[in-house]
């Protein structure tokens, strides 16, 4: 187990001494509507620079929604965590055009309900435009492809894979990066 260890305490050092740049940030927001209807999330975000057109980072996503229905309210928690490596394809002047692709871990708990998990694959695509040589302000869209592993608490596990499903105009998330 210790060579274990210390072999990826060494990939990580060799991998972090290596690295052009870091960058930290993430997006946040709060929603409601007219039925008091609330939700809001936050996804802290780190990243590193390999090259100049590869890096890999780690988002942690958290979220709740509480939703009012004729039944009484319900909320629900979620917490995720997405490493991923990012590949930028296109930059044009201070406008970059990049995609990130990733494994998540997640769980989602509503109410009285036992915990859902979740496990999978997604590729999220993202602008970015530097506004100074530290700071940046980024757009991320929702997944445009997603493979899904989720095992309920009660019942049997669920394959989902979906293209362009939760994918649209009004679906971006924005944040603020500070790059070193």
């Amino acid at each position: 187990m210790k060579k274990i260890v210390m072999t990826l305490v060494a990939i990580f050092a060799t991998v972090t001494m290596n690295a052009q740049d870091m960058y930290v940030g993430g997006t946040a927001g709060l929603s409601t509507d007219g039925n008091n209807n609330r939700e809001l999330y936050i996804a802290p975000e780190w990243g590193m620079k390999l090259d100049d057109k590869l890096g890999f980072g780690l988002r942690l996503n958290y979220g709740y929604d509480k939703e009012e229905n004729p039944l009484g309210t319900t909320s629900t928690t979620d917490i995720t965590v997405n490493p991923y490596l990012r590949y930028d394809f296109a930059q044009i002047g201070k406008l970059k055009v990049f995609v990130d692709g990733g494994v998540y871990f997640g769980t989602s708990k509503t109410d009285d309900f036992d915990a859902n998990n979740n496990f999978g694959l997604n590729v999220v695509p993202g602008v970015a435009y530097n506004i100074t040589d530290n700071w940046s302000i980024v757009a991320l869209a929702n997944n445009v492809f997603s493979w899904n592993i989720a095992a309920p608490a009660h019942s049997h596990c669920r394959h989902d894979i979906s293209l362009l499903e939760d994918f649209g105009i009004n679906t971006f998330r924005f944040g603020f990066f500070y790059n070193f």
